[in-house]
């Protein structure tokens, strides 16, 4: 065939023609590459997690400003938001150890501004020092109390960090358990030193009178924390919940009177598991 007598009608039929066989080409080589990507690449590509963010109008404006809102969807990668989450997390964080001593006794999370942490009780009980300090994240050392008064049957330990002005911490919010859902991304944070952290999900509710979830993601150190993709704490480790395997946790909730208030003494003494 001469390309030099085609007509123009034969010409346009043959440029649709090459432009067809090019664009099956392309997604034949782009479905085979995407193929053979690595499952981390893919896995940024596909998940994502929306959020709504809405511009509140007051309501002395009247219905004329309200139909002025704005509503727009910000889509952020599951990865960044873990990353994020875990970097505001980090600031609740302290590391129980004994008095002028740096060896870790147990890993705890601050849950609200007046310095009130939650950490494994039968790692207090148990340990040598009757007095305690706490290493906040950005590495200061402030003293502990522990109040009296608490439940001897339970896990957890809430204890009172003199934070007193110090910007080195933040709390971290904790999660309702009635929310929890099986197969729910969960993050933890442990590690005796710097903090290490794991990803998995929530293999197993509580059964009807436990107060221990199940994950897919596994802890070997006392107070180390489980949370939720948006910071929330969900659990934390215990020798109970140690006792049970490595995958459990002891739920985070707290009772109506959390937040004790912090005795006068500027030392942590242990106290009797009748206390």
């Amino acid at each position: 065939m001469d390309l030099e007598h085609l007509t123009k009608h034969q010409i346009v039929l043959l440029t649709l023609l090459v432009s067809f066989m090019t664009s099956i080409a392309t997604g034949i080589v782009t479905v085979s590459l995407m193929d053979q990507a690595p499952p981390g690449v893919t896995k940024t590509i596909n998940q994502i997690v929306e959020h709504t963010v809405q511009t509140v109008v007051p309501a002395t404006q009247g219905a004329a400003a309200a139909s002025a809102t704005t509503i727009k969807t910000v889509v952020v990668k599951d990865d960044d938001l873990a990353a994020q989450s875990i970097q505001a997390v980090q600031k609740s964080i302290v590391r129980l150890v004994g008095k002028g001593d740096d060896q870790l006794v147990a890993r705890g999370v601050i849950v609200d501004s007046k310095g009130t942490a939650i950490t494994d009780k039968a790692s207090l009980d148990s340990s040598a020092f009757n007095s305690f300090e706490a290493i906040l994240a950005d590495g200061t050392r402030v003293p502990v109390t522990i109040p009296k008064g608490q439940s001897a049957s339970s896990s957890i330990e809430l204890i009172s960090v003199q934070v007193g002005t110090s910007t080195g911490f933040a709390a971290a919010p904790v999660a309702d358990p009635s929310k929890l859902r099986l197969g729910q991304s969960v993050i933890r944070i442990g590690g005796t030193g710097t903090d290490i952290v794991g990803e998995g999900i929530i293999a197993a509710l509580p059964v009807q009178g436990s107060n221990e979830v199940e994950a897919s993601v596994t802890s070997s150190t006392a107070g180390s924390l489980i949370m939720t993709l948006f910071g929330e704490v969900v659990g934390v480790a215990t020798t109970n919940s140690l006792a049970d395997g490595s995958n459990f946790y002891t739920l985070a909730s707290l009772p109506s009177s959390a937040a004790p208030t912090a005795p006068a003494a500027p030392s942590a003494t242990k106290t009797t598991s009748g206390s």
